[in-house]
């Protein structure tokens, strides 16, 4: 095999001039620390927080206690055909609700991300996670009482 031998002429690229640079665990830390203190010290953000965990809280509640009255077989996957495609074991009610709370988790996360410099896009991801919130619940809320 041919062994390359790196040229004298080629010179080796110099980062620092161009504003790449590394962070530091400290630096990291310090940067996280004032996205959430932009973040949380703002009313609208609190509100969205809240307006995005009721729902979860209050449709999990109400799954939780009707889970006993729902049958082994639920309809949930409405994209399938008619029939038994749609249904779902009754433990699957809770994947609706998980799937829009770690949605809410990243949406809240990158608004967090951007709220220091762009507020009103921190404000449309908050929004999102507050409206798939929403929907979600309203949907398993209907699931669990149309077979109920």
């Amino acid at each position: 095999m041919a062994k390359f031998k790196i040229s004298e002429k080629i010179a080796r690229p110099d980062f620092s001039k161009i504003g790449v640079r590394q962070f530091t665990s400290n630096q990291t830390k310090n940067q996280i620390s004032h996205w959430l203190h932009s973040a949380l010290t703002d009313n609208f953000m609190i509100g969205f927080i809240i307006l995005w965990v009721v729902p979860l809280v209050l449709i999990t509640g109400y799954s939780i206690f009707n889970f006993n009255s729902l049958p082994d077989q639920i309809p949930l996957f409405y994209s399938r055909k008619w029939g038994e495609g749609q249904l779902a074991a009754r433990g699957y009610v809770f994947v609706p609700v998980a799937g829009s709370f770690l949605l809410g988790i990243f949406n809240f996360c990158l608004g967090i991300n951007f709220h220091p410099s762009e507020k009103v896009l921190s404000y449309l991801f908050a929004g999102t996670a507050v409206i798939i919130s929403a929907l979600t619940a309203i949907t398993t809320f209907n699931i669990i009482n149309l077979i109920k």
